[in-house]
């Protein structure tokens, strides 16, 4: 990193419309009832609104139940892989990006059956 040049590790959603497609019911329980103004909705971001959803009782207290767990698990996948792109531990936040994808796998699961 040179004086005035900041080196950067980072992770993305390339197209914000993959998270809908891959993650639909998951992605319509936690933004389509306007609590969160977050203009970017990634999958990181997601994992965070499902995570403040349940924690904060945005959601159905039966459906932050079924999801409390998986929430949680996202929330700190998320959180580790900040992290590590933090520390430039691109290849640890690479593993912790699928970790995180099957969590919200997961989530996805569960939301099916509300």
């Amino acid at each position: 990193m040179g004086r005035i040049i900041q080196i950067r590790v980072s992770a993305s959603t390339p197209d914000e419309k993959d998270v809908e497609r891959e993650w639909p019911v998951l992605d319509k329980l936690v933004w389509t009832r306007g609590e969160f103004m977050n203009p970017v909705r990634g999958a990181a971001e997601l994992a965070q609104a499902a995570y403040t959803a349940v924690v904060a009782g945005l959601i159905d207290k039966k459906q932050a139940e079924a999801l409390g767990e998986k929430a949680r698990e996202g929330e700190s996948l998320r959180r580790r892989m900040e992290s590590a792109l933090a520390a430039r531990n691109a290849a640890e936040a690479d593993s912790l990006s699928y970790q995180l994808e099957d969590a919200l796998d997961e989530m996805e699961t569960i939301a099916k059956g509300f």
